[in-house]
């Protein structure tokens, strides 16, 4: 049996040992409220032996959930030993209340359920828990084991036992199996959802990368633009003064060149140019709240707080295209996230929706370090970052993205400490 059990699925990564400790500190918490119930209430009917099997219970539960990040190895043994102490407690404890007849059943029922809720069930823990209850009948009809006197009532009638004892099997089988297939199409569900913000992050990423290119590319047009034209002008001044054909013809096309780098030049800046999409009314608390779930998928972003202040019904709308909000809010927000990259305490950014004097006003502040004076008076210019690894031309994509919605925005450092970015539309 205990092979059996070792051998059964389990996901062993750092999810299974999360799922793990969660399972042993709930079992720690329900096993010591029943031994508090056993000890303040004295004239409880039940046999109390059960007391100390619960406080022991207890304190091995709280043990493995204080020291089960120590196991650097496999912890195979140790989820069957959970599952069979789990299992065998509640055999003893149905046998000490009444056996056939006990009200505590139900724990066979709430072991298979959390085992499945929490992901560690055994493919064993059905057969386990069905043979273990069988053994304390079959123990109690021959003898071996002494029987309540309610049991004996139940067992003076055979086909009264018989129905129970099926009925209790069929209910064991329906709930592991049932409570298993309903957590895995939620897991599906939730995987779905996963995989959901999975691409639209890897979207949205991709979309700055090529609107980085895009704007790099317009920078190297307007450096080139102005040298180009002076040598084109330069030409045809020299082939104004040329006298012989074959200067002239020689200058004519050299300017052909000239000409035909500079149409070149003109289709580069096609390059990187996304289309936004068409406008449409968006409800900002809606569009932020998915904002958010999809931005806390990020790993960069686990462990920031998120402060919402504003209503969760607050119904202000913008006229804008979605897909260019998504993108300069997910700048901005992302931005936010490196900053507070190095933080020592809590990272945590403060969302504001209002409406401002007939506008909308979206605000966003972090509490990183900010930006130093001299990068805010030239956040715009060519090649202003304050990453090591920056382009300098993230927050000019940003800015690109709201004015072509009629959205501004303003960067403004805050008195105690961090950065303040603050949007303002016309509203819908």
């Amino acid at each position: 049996m205990v092979k059996l059990l070792a051998e059964s699925h389990f996901d062993a990564g750092i999810l299974g040992r999360k799922y793990l400790k969660r399972q042993a500190l709930f079992s720690s918490v329900i096993c010591f409220f029943v031994t508090l119930v056993f000890y303040y209430l004295p004239s409880f009917p039940f046999d109390r032996r059960m007391m100390y099997y619960t406080l022991a219970a207890s304190a091995f539960y709280l043990a493995v959930f204080l020291f089960c990040d120590r196991i650097k190895k496999s912890y195979y043994p140790l989820i069957t030993f959970l599952s069979v102490f789990g299992l065998v407690g509640s055999s003893f404890i149905v046998h000490l209340t009444g056996g056939i007849a006990s009200p505590l059943i139900f724990l066979y029922f709430a072991i298979l359920i959390s085992e499945a809720a929490y992901g560690v069930e055994q493919s064993m823990s059905i057969v386990v828990a069905v043979g273990l209850f069988l053994a304390v009948i079959a123990g109690e009809i021959t003898g071996l084991l002494p029987a309540s006197a309610a049991a004996l009532k139940v067992y003076a009638s055979p086909v009264t036992a018989l129905l129970l004892v099926v009925t209790i099997v069929a209910f064991m089988i329906i709930t592991g199996y049932l409570g298993r297939l309903i957590i895995k199409q939620l897991r599906m569900a939730v995987d779905d959802e996963n995989r959901e913000k999975h691409a639209i992050l890897t979207k949205l990423s991709d979309l700055e990368a090529h609107s980085q290119i895009g704007v790099l590319a317009h920078r190297i047009v307007h450096d080139l633009r102005g040298p180009i034209s002076s040598i084109s002008g330069y030409i045809q001044v020299e082939m104004m003064k040329a006298k012989d054909p074959e200067d002239q013809e020689m200058l004519r096309d050299l300017n052909g060149v000239v000409l035909s780098m500079s149409e070149s030049l003109k289709g580069i800046t096609q390059f990187g140019r996304v289309s936004g999409g068409p406008a449409e009314v968006i409800v900002l608390a809606d569009f932020m709240r998915t904002l958010i779930a999809i931005v806390s998928f990020s790993p960069q972003a686990r462990g920031v707080k998120f402060v919402k202040l504003y209503p969760e019904n607050l119904q202000l709308a913008v006229s804008a295209s979605r897909a260019d909000l998504q993108q300069a809010y997910f700048n901005i927000i992302r931005n936010a996230v490196e900053a507070m990259r190095d933080n020592a305490g809590a990272r945590q950014i403060e969302i504001s929706i209002k409406a401002v004097d007939k506008e909308v006003e979206v605000s966003m502040a972090d509490n990183g370090p900010g930006m130093a004076p001299e990068v805010l008076k030239n956040l715009f210019r060519k090649s202003i970052t304050t990453k090591t690894d920056g382009t300098g031309v993230g927050l000019v994509i940003t800015r690109d993205l709201l004015m072509r919605n009629d959205g501004v925005i303003e960067f403004h450092n805050l008195p105690a400490g961090g950065l303040w970015v603050r949007t303002i539309f016309p509203p819908a």
